[in-house]
């Protein structure tokens, strides 16, 4: 099972994912994101994933959206630590390298984080999460646009309006 914290250390945003990280916690991942908006100074976002055990593909466009949001509001590239050469891998293959910054250094353990709730959401929203996280991933290079090009179409075709608007697709 997956949890997410977060919390702010001066004008640091730490968001910490452990266990398996999935699908389902992307209403919380999506809340988020919308929360950071709120910031009006951000000097540096690390995304802590040195207790994730595995991370599907919603998980990490989300991951992706965090890196496109900050490099596009605050100008800089948020850095993920993780251990796991399996996350390492997958995390190289999407593109990753080019919208974070990949660390496996050690980092100090962060005490009083909040845990984002993962609240069950209507199938049509979590649908529509599914879409923009993979849409994102797609963005990021031609091997993601392959490797998501049918997903992406087939969960248009089930939402017709699933909303043309914001499709980033690397070609």
């Amino acid at each position: 099972m997956g949890r997410i914290q977060h919390t702010t250390i001066e004008a640091t945003q730490v968001l910490k994912l452990s266990g398996e990280v999935k699908v389902n916690h992307s209403p919380a991942l999506s809340r988020f994101i919308g929360t950071l908006t709120q910031f009006d100074i951000l000097k540096s976002f690390i995304i802590d994933l040195t207790e994730a055990d595995s991370m599907d593909s919603t998980a990490l466009g989300f991951l992706a959206k965090i890196a496109i949001h900050t490099q596009n509001q605050f100008q800089f590239k948020p850095t993920i630590v993780c251990y796991s050469a399996d996350i390492n891998r997958i995390m190289q293959s999407m593109g990753f390298a080019k919208i974070f910054v990949l660390s496996e250094q050690p980092i100090e353990a962060i005490e009083n984080m909040s845990e984002l709730s993962c609240d069950a959401t209507d199938e049509n929203n979590l649908r529509l999460q599914v879409l923009d996280a993979h849409r994102t991933l797609m963005g990021l290079n031609h091997s993601n646009f392959l490797e998501f090009h049918d997903l992406v179409e087939a969960l248009e075709g089930e939402l017709p309006d699933a909303g043309l608007p914001g499709k980033q697709l690397a070609q």
